[in-house]
């Protein structure tokens, strides 16, 4: 089943988009609609080759093979892949179904490439991979990821509150991604942009609350402030 799905200018110009040939990078888009809210899907290219080039003479399996080769689709167990990055670059409406794919291989779920917040597709640094574990990651890593998360957060009050929230979440580079993409969002919603931004939650409230999956309703992104890379 086919899902809406978002996409950012900066896709178009991201290295591992451009390296791709271009009805392989078109592929790569309709993936994205393949995929469930987990970046999971069943892996069944003459339906892609259906869905999406139905009127083009092309080797569907060639294309796949591209993705799949430039690390931008994990394939897993029998018949199912997941997109690695799906997370860091897609809001999925809380609403959508929960996935009824069977979850990769950990090994595979964890093996990942940094992300960057310049591609709007999954990659394999997020797509899904999930949140890793804490482990001997340093300091300045967990540093660097709130630096980039207080820059973008527009009400910034109550910082070491923030600081604990934010320690407590323990986001990783996917996750850290999602929430400064959700606030570019949330910055120019109603609710936001309301009475000078009155109603803007406090960030360690926003973060306690896990205020980047709430849906937003009537918003266009606003112009990013701090991006994190």
């Amino acid at each position: 089943m086919a899902r809406i799905r978002t996409i950012k200018p900066e896709f178009f110009t991201s290295e591992d988009i451009v390296s791709l040939s271009p009805l392989a990078r078109l592929l790569y888009i309709g993936l994205w609609c393949e995929a469930d809210r987990e970046g999971r899907m069943v892996w069944k290219p003459k339906t892609f080759k259906m869905r999406y080039f139905p009127a083009d003479d092309c080797d569907i399996n060639a294309l796949c093979d591209e993705i799949a080769n430039a690390g931008l689709i994990k394939l897993y167990s029998d018949g199912y892949a997941y997109i690695p990055a799906f997370h860091a670059h897609q809001h999925i409406n809380p609403r959508e179904t929960a996935s009824q794919l069977p979850e990769p291989p950990k090994t595979d779920s964890k093996t990942t490439r940094k992300a960057r917040v310049n591609d709007a597709s999954p990659r394999d640094s997020d797509v899904q991979g999930g949140r890793e574990g804490k482990g001997k990651e340093g300091k300045d890593d967990a540093s660097r990821r709130f630096d980039a998360f207080w820059s973008a957060y527009p009400n910034k009050v109550g910082k070491d509150a923030a600081i604990k929230a934010f320690e407590k979440r323990n986001p990783d580079d996917a996750l850290t991604e999602q929430m400064i993409a959700t606030i570019a969002v949330q910055r120019g919603s109603p609710k936001w942009t309301k009475d000078g931004g009155e109603y803007i939650p406090n960030p360690a409230t926003w973060l306690n609350q896990g205020r980047w999956m709430d849906e937003v309703v009537g918003g266009d992104p606003a112009p990013a402030v701090g991006a994190y890379v």
